[in-house]
């Protein structure tokens, strides 16, 4: 007769320690490749997407958002400019071949202001108009009671866009 496992080891290992494992490599297999590959943990730091995006908060990046599509205005996107050390959470503001200006803290696209109803206030940006190549997006913070220069914001190419913020 064999003896029974304590409970604190049923209760940790199981009364199958094979199945116990493979289990537990199953599920950690599945974590690797679905926050390796398809969500991207993104926490939130500073300010510039505020009243959106809450400095600390944690969001998910589906990195598969835009295999078969492109960004839209007003997604909001992951953009990693030197790997996956430094990202950025910004709006899509101007898309491919459109200009983009600020006068009086109003966007301007292709010289008619533009709606942006998830604004808070619009602030003071003034910036001189800016053509989009074929394969750049312009992105900004939403907070835009911070003076223009205080933001990480700009034209950025297609191929740095890696998702989409999900909520």
């Amino acid at each position: 007769m064999t003896p029974k496992p304590s409970w604190l080891r049923r209760i940790v290992i199981g009364e199958n320690p094979r199945r116990t494992l493979r289990a537990a490599l199953g599920i950690g297999l599945l974590a690797l490749v679905v926050f390796r590959f398809l969500l991207l943990p993104v926490r939130v730091q500073g300010a510039s997407m505020e009243p959106t995006c809450r400095n600390g908060s944690l969001h998910f990046a589906c990195m598969i958002a835009y295999m078969m599509k492109d960004p839209k205005r007003g997604d909001i996107v992951v953009i990693s400019m030197s790997g996956r050390r430094t990202m950025y959470m910004k709006r899509v503001l101007g898309l491919p071949g459109e200009r983009i200006s600020f006068e009086a803290g109003r966007l301007r696209i292709n010289g008619q202001p533009a709606a942006e109803d998830y604004l808070a206030g619009c602030g003071s940006w003034t910036m001189p108009e800016l053509l989009l190549q074929s394969d750049e997006y312009f992105v900004a913070g939403d907070n835009r009671a911070v003076e223009i220069d205080r933001h990480t914001l700009g034209s950025v190419h297609r191929k740095n866009i890696l998702g989409r913020i999900l909520f």
